[in-house]
């Protein structure tokens, strides 16, 4: 029994380094979207997805990003002190406002996306790195079926 509680299965061992291999990823890709943005990695997202729809409320920017709308609404004040966005009243809804961005907002995308795109293209280019599309594809398949399993007992 003793040696029982002191071993750690493979899939335990498995989900720990999905964990700590996804941390350690998720910092060095914010220390590259910082260095060539000055923007945190949420932000960065945020903007990007307020260029892409042009005029737009919170919970489109949600639905584009993937963010909770209260982390969407704290980056949206930052990035409108920064500059790099524009909300105005909705005037069909006067509880909502339109987020649109700036010329600068505009330029930093249009700078910083081609850049962090080369970034990933280089990780994908080696043949020692695993097709990023199947890895992320193996572990959606990965959680599903313990999703499943555990929905089962």
């Amino acid at each position: 029994m003793a040696k029982e509680l002191n071993t750690i299965s493979s899939g335990e061992m498995l989900v720990a380094a999905i964990y700590s291999l996804s941390q350690k990823i998720m910092m060095l890709y914010s220390k590259a979207v910082f260095k060539e943005t000055g923007l945190n990695w949420q932000d960065w997202r945020i903007l990007r997805a307020v260029v892409a729809l042009q005029s737009c409320r919170a919970q489109d920017i949600c639905r584009e990003s993937g963010i909770q709308k209260t982390h969407v609404s704290t980056a949206l004040a930052r990035l409108e002190e920064q500059g790099h966005i524009s909300r105005k009243k909705n005037k069909g809804d006067g509880r909502s406002r339109i987020v649109e961005s700036t010329e600068m907002g505009q330029k930093l995308v249009a700078r910083a996306r081609p850049k962090l795109r080369a970034l990933e293209a280089k990780l994908s280019d080696q043949p020692e790195i695993i097709d990023p599309d199947k890895l992320l594809s193996s572990l959606e398949s990965y959680q599903k079926e313990l999703g499943r399993l555990l929905d089962a007992n």
